[in-house]
């Protein structure tokens, strides 16, 4: 017996499909032993296993590049490995100790997504935000799982064509052998952990970057279309000013819990987002270098997860810093408080000077977050990588 599902009108509300949006970092942070669904510390196998992979993985990159001290062109593919577990460590990091803080936003941004979903005018508007939310979740999840699964298609390939013991990635057990039949089998299975706890925890901690920043953008348009219905309320002939009155009160209101959440939310991330991006960039210079100059595949795979990643942190930025900064100022601006009375209009003067002392996400409080660092990293990798490659020949 089949269950059909589709998709909610505008009067059933939308608040179920967006909390069904939290349902991939659930299931994905479960499986390293996180419940973002309690605010309680996570004491459980799982996570006691996945710390000790971590730990493990640092053991294992140090011998492998005392093994690799000779070959600087196989250390540089054994420090893929390396950016990439500091990397997951950051984010296993912020998930444990800052996991109070991750519930919080959560619950605050559901009450203010249900805040605004009980205005009908606006659950069309909520609709299309969420549904855009989840195809970029979708896109995240096709993109990260495909390269783990390129990279174990290329050497299981490789291996069949050239019948040789190809290893997926350069990182050894300390003291095995993988020339043998028994050691081939033993790092073939480290090797596939890595890349099922790298993509199962960078899916977990980008999708809880995601659902928690572009709701934002939802917060701001429902804004957009109460101030909109507040000027008409403004213009009709025959004023009801007790009704004006409860709707100013409303969008202040609203505005607040906007401004105080992303206030939290770029605190949040902020340094976060500097770990994040110095490692994306460090990486992506390493896999292009390894792709062009040493043909390393793996690389290639490796670098089309990494290039998504930072691409999507940094339009996401600069999105939402439009949307929340420039175009709510524009919005509040927009209200017609010439037809307001004076205590109504010290409350869109409140408003203005919330709205002007907003924060923007960032990398680390050095840089905003947006395109335009996005395209200064990409000039300094392409600039390292030029230099690079002039050393190469």
């Amino acid at each position: 017996m089949t269950r059909e599902t589709s998709k909610p009108t505008t009067n059933e509300g939308s608040l179920c499909e967006f909390r069904k949006s939290f349902e991939t970092v659930r299931k994905a942070s479960y499986m390293i032993g996180i419940d973002t669904s309690t605010p309680e510390r996570d004491t459980n196998i799982r996570i006691i296993g996945s710390n000790l992979f971590l730990m493990a993985l640092y053991v294992v990159c140090l011998y492998s590049g005392w093994f690799l001290r000779a070959d600087w062109y196989s250390l540089l593919e054994l420090s893929v490995c390396l950016l990439l577990t500091l990397q997951g460590s950051s984010k296993m990091w912020t998930a444990i100790v800052h996991k109070v803080r991750y519930f919080e936003l959560f619950q605050t941004t559901e009450r203010i997504y249900e805040r605004f979903d009980s205005d009908e005018r606006n659950r069309p508007i909520l609709i299309d935000v969420i549904a855009k939310m989840n195809l970029l979740i979708k896109g995240i999840v096709i993109v990260y799982v495909s390269s783990g699964l390129l990279i174990v298609v290329v050497v299981v390939l490789y291996a069949s064509i050239t019948r040789q013991k190809f290893l997926a990635l350069t990182a050894f057990i300390p003291f095995v052998d993988y020339t043998t039949s028994a050691g081939y089998i033993l790092h073939s299975m480290l090797h596939l952990s890595m890349i099922v706890i790298c993509v199962d925890g960078y899916l977990a901690a980008d999708v809880a970057f995601i659902i928690t920043v572009v709701p934002i953008i939802a917060y701001g348009n429902c804004l957009q279309n109460e101030i909109r219905h507040l000027n008409l309320l403004l213009q009709t002939p025959q004023r009801n000013e007790k009704l004006i009155t409860e709707n100013l009160v409303r969008i202040c209101q609203l505005h607040q819990m906007i401004v105080e959440f992303e206030q939290d939310a770029v605190e949040h991330f902020k340094f976060g987002c500097a770990v994040q991006i110095l490692f994306q960039s460090g990486t992506l210079l390493v896999t292009i270098f390894l792709t062009y100059i040493c043909g390393y595949l793996q690389a290639a795979c490796i670098f089309m997860a990494l290039f998504f990643q930072l691409t999507q942190y940094c339009a996401l930025g600069t999105i939402v810093t439009a949307k929340k900064n420039n175009q709510m100022i524009i919005d509040i601006y927009d209200i017609e408080w010439y037809l307001l009375d004076k205590p109504q209009q010290r409350i869109v003067s409140f408003m203005l000077f919330r709205a002007q002392t907003a924060k923007d996400l960032s990398v680390g409080g050095v840089a905003p977050l947006n395109v335009v660092t996005y395209v200064k990293i990409m000039k300094a990798i392409y600039s390292y990588l030029a230099m690079l490659m002039t050393f190469v020949e």
